[in-house]
């Protein structure tokens, strides 16, 4: 099935996040991919206030309801059953069946949002982990070891190792270290595919 990568389709499930901060995680997708995906559509999508759900069954229900190129952001937690992953839980998945990725906030969020600055770090750490999915769904790999763009931050496709410093560990040395545009290599490869890239 070909879908039109050029638009995602952006979908809330939950409330965690606001329309305007949804907005802009589309804009800087947008952004951070120039002349490959040329705009986005924002949808809500109305669901059981659940603490988990499989990661596979929300990308398989996501392309069956909508389709097209999606980026599902949920504040439920993302479950696997992976038997070879130390954890049972993801913050951010990609169907290889599909063109949808998912992102989960649960993880992400600070311990408590009391202020603008911790709501400003879910909302950047959840754009990182979308932009890092996405990625996956225009063909990119995750990086073996850590790769920097010309910004001086980290590719988006550095993954690092989750069971080696736990989920919180992860998101600060890892997550918080990503930027929002690509290394060298990952640009080469998009403007080999898509003929244009960072």
């Amino acid at each position: 099935m070909f879908d039109d990568m050029t638009k995602l389709n952006i979908v809330r499930l939950g409330n965690v996040m606001t329309f305007s901060s949804m907005q802009s995680i589309g804009s800087t997708i947008v952004e951070s991919f120039p002349g490959i995906i040329e705009e986005f559509r924002l949808a809500h999508q109305d669901s059981p206030t659940v603490d988990s759900i499989d990661a596979y069954f929300l990308t398989m229900v996501l392309n069956s309801e909508i389709g097209g190129h999606i980026l599902g952001i949920t504040d439920a937690d993302l479950k696997i059953d992976d038997e070879n992953d130390f954890y049972s839980s993801i913050i951010g998945g990609k169907n290889p069946k599909n063109h949808v990725a998912v992102v989960s906030t649960r993880r992400l969020s600070p311990k408590k949002i009391e202020s603008d600055r911790d709501y400003g770090m879910l909302i950047s750490r959840t754009l990182k982990v979308a932009l890092h999915e996405i990625g996956h769904n225009l063909g990119l790999t995750d990086h073996g070891s850590y790769a920097y763009a010309s910004d001086g931050a980290l590719c988006p496709m550095s993954k690092g190792e989750t069971n080696r410093i736990g989920f919180r560990g992860y998101v600060r040395a890892v997550v918080d270290g990503r930027g929002f545009r690509f290394c060298g290599e990952c640009c080469g490869f998009l403007k080999a595919i898509y003929g244009t890239g960072c």
